[in-house]
């Protein structure tokens, strides 16, 4: 029977509404499934194994030298895992966003906030700002900025995400209409959801109760998605099996807003064709198909 560990974290241990509709499906297609903890479970039972998902290692950015060097291990002993080790650690460094317009994807503009002052981020990026670690998630330390209150902000953000570099994006209003993510499985764009921000909130993450909803993403949304692929193949040589691009829409335009590919949430328990999609081709992954 094939093995395949979902890998979590000691943070999140237990699994997400979406990934325990992937273990559902892994296992009606016939896997034995094990959720093992990347910062607790010894590389021996990721070893004992035929494929490890990257689906929950969310807290990842509390240690990531120790996760870099729990996932190289894994790799330079042979593990398979869903996602290669070198692409998913450069994917979880937000600066490598500004890389996606490489795929004709526009991109929010960006600039380092350490040591900056406001009026300069205020001049590259416009009057209003979201600063932001580099490598964070869940939206901790992720804060609305002008020039006037930059200091203040970036100080409350670093409580949040201490002794990490932080970034600069131009703040996007129309994420007030809602974001846009797509879920691409098995390497092609398979559904998407909407995800809308709570009153007089811009941030969608899960914690600050977004409405989210399936529904048919904006063409350009879809296409933007589809391009990002390709690049991936073009550039990297693959494509992991769970890919999700999230943008707001600008009239005709996509902007992409975040690129996640080591870990992202699928929304897979919203589509369970999704599911069973992602379970068979981890399935075949796993058996070296």
């Amino acid at each position: 029977m094939t093995r395949i560990a979902i890998a979590a974290g000691l943070a999140n241990p237990i699994l997400s509404p979406s990934n325990q509709a992937l273990a559902e499906a892994l296992i009606a297609e016939g896997a034995e499934v094990e959720t093992l903890l990347w910062n607790r479970d010894g590389d021996a039972a990721f070893l004992a194994t035929d494929l490890t998902l990257l689906r929950q290692t969310w807290d990842y950015q509390r240690d990531l030298a120790a996760y870099a060097a729990w996932i190289g291990r894994l790799s330079a002993r042979g593990a398979r895992i869903d996602a290669d080790p070198r692409l998913a650690l450069w994917n979880n460094d937000k600066r490598t966003l500004a890389e996606v317009t490489e795929a004709g994807v526009e991109t929010p503009a960006m600039a380092s906030a350490d040591g900056a002052k406001g009026a300069d981020l205020a001049a590259a990026l416009g009057p209003r700002f979201v600063l932001k670690p580099a490598v964070g998630g869940s939206g901790y330390g992720v804060v609305a900025a002008d020039a006037a209150s930059i200091n203040d902000q970036l100080a409350e953000a670093w409580t949040e995400a201490p002794g990490r570099p932080f970034i600069a994006q131009t703040f996007l209003p129309e994420i007030a209409a809602g974001e846009w993510k797509v879920m691409c499985v098995a390497g092609a764009p398979a559904f998407a959801v909407r995800a809308a921000p709570a009153a007089g909130e811009f941030r969608i993450n899960s914690r600050f109760a977004p409405t989210i909803e399936v529904a048919e993403a904006p063409a350009p949304a879809w296409e933007a998605a589809e391009r990002i692929l390709h690049w991936l193949r073009v550039r990297f040589g693959q494509v992991p099996l769970a890919v999700r691009v999230d943008g707001v829409m600008r009239g005709d335009v996509f902007i992409c807003t975040e690129l996640e590919m080591t870990d992202p949430d699928m929304f897979l328990n919203l589509r369970p064709a999704a599911a069973q999609r992602l379970a068979k081709a981890a399935i075949a992954l796993a058996e070296g198909a």
